[in-house]
Order: structure tokens, then sequence, then C-alpha cells
């Protein structure tokens, strides 16, 4: 899949490295400033289907400074369009770019002769080495290969247009925040469910009223440590696929059919989105909208109303707007805002969004996950760079000097930390280090479909903390049966909602990633804390899943059922308040 617009969310990421951080920022003329204009949006309300709901949180507000990214993502409905607002510690990414810009256009001109070029910036000791994660310059044939790839005009001098292809080390045109090629995996969530496949035993492709009966018995037998707690990894380890099989679907790079999303600007190839749409929908054949429900953006865009959809009516799709408004934060940010946060467009209402690394959207047939993870930890590095100071100034004069600083404990090299020469490292020049230590990682989100979610897990788990405790294996055949929506005692492959994983990161996608944290509905027991919760009743919650089963009572069945004023097997943290009172 094409990559997102180029300088637009390409740089804002980047000042996480260099722009982001205050004390470098001192050092750049500030950006200009776009003049906020609240974004034009029709009175009535565009939506896939009459029942999308996104799970509660904490409201969030839209910046309209910030220049959205503009995605179309194809649904088993039909193409939904999510604009994306991307922020990199308190700054709209637009104005971190400049500042990036800014700034290796003045390593570019070494000589301050007004005049940037290449070869002054592939002899900065920050760039040469590949001290700030990029391609080295260091071997004289890499050096040449480097400067011919990112010169794109053979000028010899650094553009403006051409840093981002640098920052994101990409041989593409211009790309700093990037969408990665993703395949349509709607039909291949719902095949590759373990849950289902576990359910489903005479295999035939549906879960009969039989199989619904003993699921909550099945699933129960997959609790391999005997916690009371069944996990998606436990029914996967169970389900008979071989580890082959459970790394293929970790493999984030993985890309079969269609692709799933696509950015919307100038350089949208809509030949390969009209391609894409006929192998989602059509499977090859003609694009007819007979197949999208009536409000799909699909039918506004049938320019000569004849039903189908060709090439040179899909530019058409670039210019509706947005369904749902997607904002991320990424690093430094205000505490009254959420990391991520989606809501409708057109202030139908401000849906409020968890407050953690993933979002979920109900579509009805689907579920629109949206999950960011980060590897560049910019928020600690103050407190690391006065550690660094700590553990090394043997003297306690409060500066680094050379013979103090072992070699590669920060990454960069003592010389190029030491940015006014004077053979002392403060503080505030050991955090610009370690900010820069891995300066392309930081300047670069990625956005990438991801597989490997249960979809029917999901629906069955009341709570979505990713686990079945007993008490929710007390409920599950009912909560299962509910999935039957023609009521036909049996629940059949498409009633099955499939689900579309999207996962913005930024930095070594391998490296130390922070997982998803899902959003948890609140309890049955929202009175319980940790400082009135008995403390026999903490000892006795082994799985720590709040309840208190008859296996983990360390009493009496009699004095269980005393305890249990409502009866329904399990003990809760009001429940043994209760007693003591």
């Amino acid at each position: 899949m094409r990559p997102l617009p180029v300088l637009t969310l390409a740089l804002t990421i980047a000042v996480v490295a260099l722009g982001c951080n205050n004390r470098v920022a001192k050092q750049l003329p500030p950006p200009p400033q776009t003049p906020a204009s609240p974004p034009a949006h029709p009175a009535d309300s565009i939506t896939l289907d009459g029942h999308a709901t996104i799970e509660a949180g904490i409201p969030f507000d839209l910046d309209p400074i910030v220049k959205p990214q503009r995605l179309l993502v194809f649904t088993t409905q039909g193409p939904i369009r999510v604009d994306v607002r991307l922020w990199i510690d308190n700054e709209p990414f637009d104005q971190a770019l400049e500042k990036l810009v800014d700034h290796v256009v003045e390593l570019a001109d070494a000589d301050q002769d007004g005049r940037a070029t290449w070869e002054e910036l592939a002899d900065q000791p920050q760039l040469r080495s590949g001290q700030f994660g990029n391609l080295s310059f260091e071997d004289p044939r890499q050096r040449r290969q480097n400067i011919d790839r990112y010169d794109t005009n053979r000028n010899g001098w650094v553009d403006r247009s051409e840093v981002p292809r640098l920052v994101s080390r990409s041989r593409a045109k211009t790309e700093a925040f990037s969408v990665r090629r993703t395949s349509y995996a709607a039909d291949r969530s719902r095949n590759d469910s373990p849950l289902r496949q576990l359910l489903d035993e005479n295999s035939n492709g549906v879960i009969e009223d039989s199989e619904i009966a003993s699921a909550a018995e099945k699933i129960r037998s997959r609790d391999l440590d005997d916690d009371e707690i069944v996990t998606p990894m436990e029914l996967q380890i169970t389900s008979g696929q071989s580890m082959n099989d459970m790394n293929r679907r970790g493999d984030r790079r993985r890309f079969f059919g269609g692709q799933a999303m696509f950015t919307l600007d100038d350089s949208t190839p809509w030949g390969d989105l009209h391609y894409a749409m006929q192998e989602n929908y059509e499977r090859g054949g003609t694009l007819r909208l007979d197949r999208f429900p009536k409000n799909n953006l699909l039918h506004r865009v049938d320019a000569n109303g004849d039903g189908k959809l060709s090439r040179e009516e899909l530019p058409e799709i670039g210019k509706q707007p947005p369904q749902y408004d997607l904002t991320l934060r990424f690093g430094k940010r205000p505490e009254q805002q959420p990391r991520i946060a989606l809501r409708r467009s057109f202030g139908i209402d401000d849906t409020p969004l968890a407050d953690g690394q993933e979002v979920a959207l109900n579509l009805g047939a689907d579920w629109l996950i949206f999950r960011m993870r980060d590897s560049v930890d910019s928020e600690l590095i103050t407190q690391q760079a006065e550690n660094i100071l700590q553990l090394y100034d043997g003297n306690q004069d409060g500066y680094l000097e050379e013979d103090e600083l072992p070699e590669n404990s920060i990454g960069v090299s003592f010389q190029v930390a030491d940015t006014d020469g004077d053979e002392k490292l403060y503080s505030e020049e050991l955090e610009t280090a370690l900010l820069q230590r891995n300066w392309f990682q930081r300047c670069h989100i990625r956005l990438q479909g991801i597989d490997g979610d249960d979809p029917l897990f999901r629906m069955v788990d009341p709570n979505r903390d990713t686990k079945l405790s007993a008490r929710e294996l007390r409920g599950f055949g009912d909560r299962l049966a509910s999935l039957d929506r023609n009521q036909s005692s049996t629940i059949e492959f498409d009633e099955i909602p499939s689900l579309l994983v999207f996962e913005f990161f930024r930095g070594d996608q391998d490296d130390s990633p922070l997982r998803a944290v899902p959003y948890v509905e609140p309890t049955a027991d929202p009175s319980a804390t940790a400082a009135n919760i008995p403390p026999w009743f903490s000892g006795m919650d082994y799985n720590g899943d709040g309840d208190i089963s008859p296996r983990e009572f360390l009493g009496t069945p009699q004095q269980f059922a005393e305890l249990d004023a409502d009866s329904d097997g399990f003990l809760t943290a009001s429940e043994a308040n209760s007693s003591e009172e």
C-alpha cells in the first residue's frame, strides 16, 4: 500500500528526536503558525450502519490546526473514511516536521555559506556513523549510494522535500509517516479464530446448538494452568496448531489478497484502489453498488448513476467527509488528553474513548480496532539524563568529563554530545544526546494491519480483558447463542464479526513494544478498591479476577454460602466487606 502523504505526517514525528525536545527547539526558529479554521462538515451524519458504537472512556478535543491524514479503510460493509491526526510531545505533526527539516538543512550548511549540500551533511559526525539510526555514510561506497538515493533531483543540494526520505530511510517518494502494505483480513480473521475451530467439533463450518451447549465445559478443559481463567494463548496451544501456524499468525508483515486500506491524497493510486475493491468485494468482478448499504459513501461517488463504480469515479472518494476522527498522541501529552481517541465526525456525539493503547469500534458486522505502540521513551529522557549524570559524575562537580563517561554508555560519542565544545557534558546535553540516539526511529510512525486476534473470543469476553474467568464462563453459552442473529440455532460463519486491527507504531517495530492495553469495562463491584478489600479476600483470590470461587475459598461450604449474599456462586469484595460490618 502507498505511504501516507509525506511532509504532512512525516516529520511531526521527527521532532521527537530533535525538534520535539524543548531544549533543542530553542536553537531553532519557531515554525509558522497555521491559522486555525474549523473543518467543514455537513450537517448530516454518514455512518456505516445504524448501530455503530465506540467503547467508553474519556472525551477529547479535536484541534483544527492539526492537518489530518485521510485514510480509506475497507470493512465487510464497504469502505469508510477516517481522518488521522498525529501529535508528538504536545506538538502537531506538521510543526515537528518543519523543525526537523530546519535542523537537517542547518547541519547540511556546515560552512554557513548559505548552501546546504549532501556532501556537507554526510560529513556531519551525527550522521556519518549512523548514530542517529540513519543509514551510515562512513564507507565511501555507501556514502555515494546514500547521497544518490536521497538527492532525488541530482543537484547536490539538500532540498527540504528530500529530507523526509532521509528521516524514514525510505527508497520511495518522500515518506516519514508510512502505511505498510496490509491485506484485507475480514474472512481470514474468522477462519483463523482458535475459539471457532475449538467449538466447531465436526468442522462443518458452523457452531451447532449441541456445540453451543457444551462450549463452556469445552473451554474449561483448556485451562492449562488450572487457575480458572482461560486465555487466547491457552486456546491456541490446545487447538492443535503447530508452532509454524502460531508464528505465522503473529507475522506482522504477511500479505495475502487485496489491500485493506489506502491513503487519500494527490498520489493515491486509484487504479490499485479500484482493483483492491474488486478483489475484496466482488472477487475480481464488476464493482456493483447494490451490495453496499445505502448510506455507504460509495453511493455518493457514482457520478453517472449506473449502480457501478469505475476507476474514473473513485477520485471523488477523496472529497468525501470522514465518518470518524482518530487522534494519536505519541510521547508527552496533556494529562486530560488520552493517548488514542476515536469519535464520530460532524459533532453527532463527543464519543469518549479508553485512555490506553487501543480503541475499538463496533460496526455490527466488524470490529475495527486501532492500536498504537511506541518503543521511544521520550517521556523518560530527562530522568535518564539525570541518572547518568549521578552515576558517572565521580567528583560530583555537576557535569561529566570525557574520562568519566564510559565508551558507548549513552550510544553517542562524547564529542557529538558536547555540542558547545567545552569538554563538559551537563544534564541538558545528555538529554539531547539521548533524544538523538535513535533520531530517525523517533521520526517515523508506521501503520499496518495486524493479524492474530480472535474475533469470536472478543465477542464472548464481556469486559474485553482478553481472558475468560470462571464467572464469565457461567453465562458463556447464552452469550454465544446471542450471536445467532437469524435464529437458526446455529452460529454461521458470517454471524461472527470480522476483526480488523490496525496498528500505529513508532520506533523499532520489534524493540520493547508497548503491548496494546485493551479497554476493560467496569466490574460488577465498582466499590472494590485496594483500600477497602479485606486482606483475607485478596489472599484467597488466587487468580486475581476479583471473585473468590468455591475452589479458591479456604473455609467451609457453609461459610461460603453465608458470605455469598446473592447466591451466585462467587464472593465479591462487597460481600466480603459486608461480612465484617
